[in-house]
Formats: structure tokens, sequence, C-alpha cells
């Protein structure tokens, strides 16, 4: 029997290129994009966006990984990576985002810090 921990590394949804999808997409598990979502992605998992995909308007995971591009908001659990070539016009809540070298980031930012006595803290930042 596997763990849940390891279930959720493995990418059990794959959206292909030539694939267009319009709506809202709901999922227990990881997602790879692709192609193009026009419509709220809500993952239990990790999303990762392909290098030639595209998402807008909202992306809710446990981690988001950015190749692509993505306008919009990006939610996650955990962390948000832009990789070298990957683009976020938008806004972003994270425990923390990784921007690799030639990676695009413009929007607001919200990180959250590890909850202390049941309180939560944010610390606000703009980039530009």
């Amino acid at each position: 029997m596997m763990s849940k921990k390891k279930d959720e590394q493995v990418i059990q949804t794959i959206i292909g290129s030539e694939t267009v999808i319009e709506g809202k997409i709901t999922l227990p598990n990881s997602l790879r994009v692709d192609g193009k979502v026009i419509g709220e992605i809500d993952c239990s998992g990790d999303v990762y966006i392909g290098k030639d995909a595209y998402v807008e308007p909202s992306i809710k995971a446990k981690n988001v990984v950015i190749a692509g591009e993505v306008k919009g908001e990006v939610e996650t659990i955990e962390k948000i990576q832009i990789e070298a070539k990957g683009k976020l016009n938008g806004n972003a809540t994270s425990r923390g985002i990784v921007i690799e070298d030639g990676g695009l980031f413009s929007g607001n930012s919200v990180i959250l810090e590890a909850e202390e006595k049941g309180k939560k803290k944010k610390v606000e930042a703009v980039a530009k």
C-alpha cells in the first residue's frame, strides 16, 4: 500500500499540449498542465504548469511549479516556484516563493508564516 505522501508526488492527471479546458477543475491528486486552462484549478496535490502551458484566472494547490504562464491568483499551502522561463502575472499567497533566474513575477505576494499558538501571521510584499 502506498503512503499518502508518495501518492501526492505522482502526477495522476495530465492536460495535454493540444487541450483547451474552460471551467472549474477540482481534483484530489496532482495535476500537470501542458495545454490551456481558462478557469479555476482547485487541487489537493501539486500543480505543474508546463513550459508551453497557459492558465487563468486561479490556482489553489499544495505547491505550484510554473514553467509556462499563469495570469491571476495563485494560492498554495506550501510554496510557489517560478522556473527560468516561467511567468506569473497576478497575486500569490503561499508560505514561500522561489523565482529562478529568468523567471518573471509581476503582482502582489502574501507570505504566510507558520502558525503560532493557533494564529496565522502574514507578511505582505509587493513585486513589480
